[in-house]
């Protein structure tokens, strides 16, 4: 199990990523930040939904700040930015060639398996997702202008 509150993961992007404007299409680029997640999850040893019901994204915000294109691997990052009782907030970023390109802020919620409703979530998992929490800034001012990330 990792140790740093940031996880970093580098995701391949294919030929057929892309749309007809010659970048990667938006939808994928969610695929990828989804990957990144999933994988983060389970690098910092998180407990994987179980019977007693899902996880789902419940709001996604998303900032295209760059196009990807096929050719250069991505790196991806995320972390966690907030935690509350039944929902936490992930934090990522997708960058090609040291650029900041996207940059997304997903909030999950424990689902009960029983009626679907938002239920609090296990003390282990919380324990996980302090370990690996930043908190997040309060503007875009920690991105040089032009998207850059230093």
């Amino acid at each position: 199990m990792t140790t740093s509150p940031e996880f970093t993961c580098g995701l391949q992007v294919r030929w057929s990523d892309q749309d007809l404007n010659g970048h990667v299409n938006n939808a994928r680029l969610m695929t990828l930040i989804e990957e990144v997640r999933l994988r983060a999850m389970v690098a910092w040893g998180a407990e994987p939904p179980g019977p007693s019901g899902p996880r789902v994204v419940r709001a996604l915000d998303v900032t295209f700040d760059r196009e990807v294109h096929f050719g250069e691997d991505v790196l991806g990052r995320a972390w966690i930015t907030s935690i509350g009782r039944t929902s936490f907030t992930v934090r990522h970023e997708l960058l090609q060639g040291g650029v900041l390109c996207l940059r997304s802020d997903a909030v999950i919620v424990n689902l009960s398996a029983d009626d679907g409703r938002p239920t609090p979530m296990t003390d282990s998992l919380r324990a996980v997702l302090e370990a690996h929490a930043v908190p997040a800034p309060n503007s875009d001012a920690d991105t040089p202008e032009g998207g850059e990330h230093s």
